[in-house]
């Protein structure tokens, strides 16, 4: 495995997929920290690198570390809730739509399509994390999400193509 490293940070946990990842349908109490910010990688069953992102950035720039909720984000993308989620909208419009027009099943009802994007993320994705506890942290996984979306490895992933993102 070719070793990742970037801004004196080794991120090759991040891209390690022989690492156990964790399913978007376990909870992320048992495995993320209370605090700091984070940065994770989205990966399919066919690992297939899918996503890069952040959480527990805070509200501002100056969120003291201890309220910087680096969990936050995996809550928001395991609720398959397309409102308000980039994630989500992505995951519906690029592999939940494209099901439901192979099946040519789909029948109208409130929160249908949610719930489909939400199986489909705590089905068919997982996620690689690392952690920063360090008062700095916001600033530096802004700085690794912005490079590693631009290819910096020559890895992008998949969204990273995607209009819009």
């Amino acid at each position: 495995m070719t070793n990742y490293i970037l801004d004196d940070c080794d991120l090759s946990d991040l891209f390690d997929t022989n690492k156990k990842s964790i399913s978007f349908s376990e909870d992320p109490k048992k495995h993320i920290p209370e605090f700091g910010s984070m940065i994770y990688t989205v990966w399919d069953n066919n690992e297939k690198f899918i996503y890069v992102g952040i959480s527990g950035i805070g509200q501002s720039p100056n969120t003291p570390l201890l309220k910087r909720n680096p969990r936050s984000r995996i809550f928001q993308h395991q609720s398959g809730r397309r409102s308000g989620d980039q994630f989500c909208v992505y995951v519906h419009d690029y592999f939940v739509i494209p099901e439901l027009l192979k099946s040519n099943s789909y029948q109208p009802s409130r929160g249908y399509l949610d719930r489909l994007t939400k199986e489909y993320i705590q089905k068919k994705l997982r996620y690689i994390f690392l952690c920063f506890q360090t008062e700095d942290s916001v600033r530096t996984v802004r700085n690794l999400e912005n490079k590693i979306k631009s290819g910096i490895f020559d890895l992008k992933p998949f969204f990273s193509n995607c209009p819009f993102s």
